[in-house]
């Protein structure tokens, strides 16, 4: 009686605390999903990654621009010398200081490098769009994350309300059972065996509510925010109008994003060969710069000298031999590109694969939604029948427990299955690239 009544309580504080959070105000999946979006720190992570390629992608990185730098210089030397010419003759100088100053601004331009310059830029390019592709892949992932989540804490608490159902036939069977012991119409051991399902049923509803919480952490969680509690303000599971195969897989291979990344790394690999087969072609670079110098002795026949000038070359130059190593180069690049082509393919059968056999599952657990309310309905029929049967005695109670069981579990297929076909949907969507569309919910 101790373990029942603490049992008991523990469920009271339990659903107390649930009543207290529905005081709270609702939060739609559309609105998880905005708060997601702000604060997830994976995808903020990701999006200064894409930032950083953003700002990678100039003319001056990828080598389209001249480069120019001044540069000054101050110097000075004290030296003492001694020399003797062919008569015998000696000279010497002590202590000769001489100081020197200059300054200049000297510019450099590849006007031709093979192409190398513009190919890097292109590279840069599709850098950029595959940091943005990742970017996107990472919102769907958060999207289809936060999806998922909604729905199983949407599941979660509809098995708890079913298990509070379930509690209160077991309350209601523990009550009748004791009148009858009191009645003397039935023994104590029916009495017992209510009260032992009533704690196993109320040992359920505490276990249950754990799992609420859980779920409730890791939505919070992927929405970047753990203070304030936030009650779902949907309480079924509602799926989309059926989604058609033949639509799915032409948006799939159209915009897949893991697809669209596969083909910017084709173009990636084709933009190093480019680059390869360039260093082998004449280069032509265009060099200039102007200085100053100054000198300044303390000693000799000359006190100071300064000059000016402007200086420029133009520089033309072809590889001939390296040991063989662009070839090797440009060798490597061909069967890299063949190897990322190569794995576009894979990728491609992979995703394919993947939507036929979840839109396979998807279809089933359709068939099954249908099947599974009509088992409910049915046993609830049941129920009805047995709880009317237990009241007027007719039916023992270890048969009135199999009716609230088969209740149940009926229950908790339905639900089971609506959520399983939600979670093939959403699987369905973030193959097909729509699943933002899940924003506007």
């Amino acid at each position: 009686m101790i373990k029942l009544l603490k049992i008991t309580f523990i469920t009271l504080v339990s659903c107390a605390g649930f009543n207290a959070l529905h005081a709270q105000n609702t939060v739609s999946l559309g609105e998880c999903l905005k708060i997601a979006l702000e604060n997830n720190y994976s995808l903020q992570i990701v999006k200064n990654e894409s930032e950083i390629a953003g700002n990678n992608y100039t003319k001056g990185n990828a080598g389209l621009l001249p480069t120019v730098d001044a540069s000054a210089k101050y110097s000075g030397s004290v030296a003492s010398s001694n020399s003797t010419d062919f008569s015998g003759n000696t000279a010497k100088t002590d202590g000769q200081l001489s100081n020197a100053a200059s300054a200049g601004v000297n510019a450099s331009w590849d006007i031709f490098s093979g192409y190398r310059a513009q190919t890097r830029y292109a590279q840069l390019r599709e850098l950029k769009e595959i940091s943005d592709l990742n970017t996107r892949f990472e919102i769907e992932n958060l999207v289809a994350g936060v999806t998922a989540e909604y729905y199983y804490l949407i599941q979660q608490k509809r098995h708890r309300d079913n298990l509070e159902f379930i509690l209160s036939i077991s309350k209601e069977r523990v009550r009748i059972a004791r009148i009858n012991r009191e009645l003397g119409s039935r023994s104590k051991l029916e009495l017992l065996q209510a009260q032992v399902d009533f704690n196993s049923d109320s040992s359920a509803l505490v276990r249950q509510q754990q799992q609420i919480l859980a779920s409730e952490i890791r939505l919070k969680t992927l929405m970047g925010e753990l203070k304030l509690p936030h009650i779902l303000s949907d309480s079924s599971i509602n799926l989309l109008p059926e989604l058609v195969y033949s639509s799915l897989l032409e948006k799939t291979l159209n915009e897949n994003t893991q697809l669209l990344i596969a083909a910017k790394q084709i173009n990636l690999s084709e933009h190093d060969l480019k680059i390869m087969r360039a260093s082998s072609y004449p280069y032509l670079r265009l060099t200039s710069g102007y200085n100053y110098n100054f000198n300044f002795y303390n000693k000799g026949a000359t006190k100071k000298s300064n000059n000016t000038g402007l200086d420029y070359g133009l520089t033309v130059g072809i590889p001939i031999f390296d040991g063989g190593n662009r070839r090797r180069e440009i060798k490597n690049a061909r069967i890299a590109l063949k190897n990322k082509e190569l794995a576009q393919l894979e990728a491609q059968l992979d995703v394919e694969a993947k939507l036929l056999e979840i839109y396979s599952s998807y279809s089933n657990y359709l068939g099954l939604i249908t099947m599974e309310r009509q088992n409910l309905k049915t046993a609830h029929e049941n129920y009805e029948t047995a709880a009317t049967r237990y009241r007027l005695g007719e039916l023992a109670g270890i048969d009135m427990r199999e009716a609230q069981n088969s209740l149940q579990d009926a229950e908790k297929r339905l639900l089971d299955v609506e959520y399983n076909a939600k979670i093939d949907e959403i699987s369905l969507m973030m193959l097909s690239g729509n699943v933002t569309e899940y924003l506007e919910k």
